[in-house]
């Protein structure tokens, strides 16, 4: 199949860039400070992975105390990861000064507002899939499509498991590490961490990071959940669901019940929100964006999502996609936004940058 497209409606100013005509881009700027990033992260960190695009190891960052966006060079192109982390009103000039630098762009999981400022600058816009999410001032663990919430308690209780939690001292980081160890070897992606969409695990005390660990009856740790804050205007608001991971011979459900107890956790403190975060490629047959959409690109995403092949040896994105929707949350679309053909070798750039390939 050709990666061809209709031009979309709109253009940045010098054009939508070809392989032909795009520029080189110039030296790396100069980072933004870590107490900048995390003044604006307090201010506007409620995207799901906010605290990743302040935070995470290998990412680059452009901006300052305006505003700033996180980002990963590969070959030519640049990945940008999330919403920019600023002002909705100085979104706009961000990313007008970032293209400057690096004109061949990708957009990663950015939310539809950053998506229409984009769309607007003549960027192709492609659904990626929805970020689940759990409005904690209303949910409950009640009717029928949450029994298997319910039942997966009812099973770790029977079992004689405990679920608390703890810092990583108090469990020691050689028998987290461990458990995290064994549950990479039955994975697709065995060979490290999966980065940029998602944050590798820390195993390392991180400022207002909550973890929760499991514990058979003979105290032995067989699973933990990592959540990582969101913020709004200066307050937590709630957490990311980031690492769920358990020994091989756990029973697979403990992270049901991890979840269940950190929500309920979350709750009494008044929290407003728990994001279960992106389903790859799910629901991306969308049309909202019109001519805006690559037609290819939406083939070769529903294609991953379907593909068993895709399924078993890169990433198991319809068993991440299953465990989320057994909440019952809410979902918002995420969206793919690229100004440069062909558009297959920027999708393999983003795969190579998350280790996937």
């Amino acid at each position: 199949m050709t990666d061809t497209t209709s031009r979309p409606i709109g253009f940045w100013p010098s054009g939508i860039f070809t392989r032909a005509n795009r520029a080189k881009p110039s030296a790396p700027p100069t980072a933004v400070p870590l107490e900048i990033r995390t003044a604006l992260f307090r201010q506007h960190g409620s995207a799901s992975q906010a605290y990743s695009a302040t935070f995470q190891g290998g990412l680059q960052h452009f901006g300052d105390e305006r505003g700033f966006l996180a980002y990963k060079a590969v070959g030519s192109t640049a990945l940008v990861l999330s919403d920019p982390l600023a002002p909705l009103q100085n979104i706009s000039d961000l990313i007008s000064r970032f293209l400057q630098r690096y004109p061949d762009t990708g957009f990663w999981y950015v939310s539809r507002p950053v998506a229409y400022i984009l769309g607007d600058r003549g960027f192709f816009v492609n659904a990626m899939g929805p970020d689940t999410w759990i409005d904690l001032t209303s949910y409950n663990f009640n009717g029928p499509k949450k029994k298997p919430l319910r039942e997966a308690v009812n099973r770790m209780v029977k079992r004689g498991f405990v679920t608390r939690e703890c810092t990583l001292d108090e469990i020691g980081i050689d028998k987290v590490k461990a458990v995290s160890d064994a549950w990479r070897q039955r994975r697709t992606i065995r060979h490290g961490e999966v980065c940029f969409l998602n944050r590798p695990l820390v195993l390392a005390e991180e400022p207002e990071i909550r973890r929760f660990f499991t514990f058979d009856r003979d105290g032995k740790l067989v699973a933990f959940g990592f959540f990582e804050p969101v913020y709004e205007g200066g307050k937590l608001i709630g957490y990311t669901s980031q690492h769920n991971r358990h020994l091989p011979e756990a029973d697979t459900m403990v992270h049901f019940a991890i979840k269940r107890v950190a929500i309920e956790a979350f709750q009494k403190e008044g929290l407003k929100v728990v994001h279960l975060g992106l389903s790859p490629f799910a629901d991306v047959a969308f049309e909202e964006f019109g001519f805006h959409t690559h037609g290819m690109t939406r083939e070769y995403f529903k294609w991953a999502y379907k593909s068993w092949l895709f399924n078993r040896f890169f990433y198991a994105c319809k068993g991440l996609e299953a465990h989320k929707r057994v909440y019952r949350g809410l979902q918002a679309q995420n969206f793919y936004c690229f100004n440069t053909l062909p558009s297959l070798p920027r999708v393999l750039k983003m795969a190579r940058a998350c280790n996937i390939i």
